[in-house]
């Protein structure tokens, strides 16, 4: 079925939910070679929980990405790879290679695994931050790696796909393609499980059945997946969707922070998964 509007061309950045913001600034600095770049919500409102904390770094040579401090705590994962897994696209290194320097690093390493032929992802490892959240480290086919210059000791060059759970995989599929515009794909290996891409990029999105969503992905105050959409394509995008976030309130034009481009919107899919969207118009370096 084709999308019913313009469709989304970039997977941008992410933001995850922490207990800790220390502890998850280390990581994603020390573990996986982000750069910290800022600092929000470190002011009255914050401190009292109004708005979340929030630390955002480049990672992947995607900047935004994120962590926000949750008021709550987070309940521990009840099956491997629950909620939000996120890719991240390797281009000089292999797998064995990167896994021997993490483990150099006393980070504990699942895998290398390789893939068949088949799936678009060459092979794979995965590490858990310390709020247990899934990161997956992976090598595309020779003809969908990513040949920007990688970032950080780990050289990873872009982020390349993103794992998201959902309870029925007839309507996420329907959802996914008609509101984001994604294409079917050669598919990774996975049980109810299905894999889309972002056309222009050849990004994934791999949406797997789950019986009920996990405790895990009920953070709306900060967690998200940012995509993008072409420059003048903001309006007519936005104008299909229905289930828009009033920035957790009734009062839909109080701004919890100021964002650095406010024609941005966050929205829902039909299982809670948060989404953002704006322009590809780039970021400041």
């Amino acid at each position: 079925m084709s999308t019913t509007g313009p469709p989304v061309v970039r997977l941008d950045h992410g933001v995850i939910p922490t207990n800790d913001l220390g502890e998850s600034i280390v990581f994603l600095t020390q573990v996986l070679g982000a750069d910290f770049r800022r600092l929000v919500n470190a002011n009255l409102r914050g401190l009292n929980r109004e708005v979340p904390e929030m630390a955002f770094f480049k990672l992947a040579n995607h900047h935004g990405f994120g962590f926000a401090l949750q008021g709550q705590s987070i309940p521990k994962p009840v099956r491997s790879m629950e909620g939000q897994v996120w890719g991240l696209e390797l281009n000089e290194r292999s797998l064995d290679e990167t896994a021997e320097l993490l483990r150099s690093r006393n980070v504990p390493v699942e895998g290398p695994v390789e893939y068949p032929r088949s799936s678009p992802i060459a092979g794979s490892l995965w590490l858990t931050d310390p709020g247990e959240f899934v990161y997956e480290l992976s090598v595309r086919r020779d003809d969908q790696r990513c040949h920007d210059p990688g970032q950080g000791y780990l050289g990873l060059c872009r982020i390349g796909h993103v794992r998201l759970e959902v309870t029925d995989l007839a309507e996420a599929a329907d959802w996914y393609r008609n509101t984001l515009g994604l294409v079917d794909t050669d598919q990774v290996p996975g049980d109810h499980q299905l894999t889309l891409a972002i056309p222009e990029t050849g990004q994934l999105f791999i949406l797997r059945e789950v019986p009920e969503m996990t405790q895990r992905s009920l953070y709306p105050r900060g967690p998200h997946v940012d995509v993008k959409v072409a420059i003048g394509a903001y309006d007519d995008f936005v104008s299909r969707l229905t289930n828009i976030e009033r920035y957790w309130s009734p009062f839909g034009d109080r701004i919890p922070w100021h964002e650095p481009d406010m024609q941005t919107v966050y929205f829902y899919d039909p299982f809670g998964n948060r989404l953002q969207v704006g322009e590809n118009s780039g970021h400041p370096h």
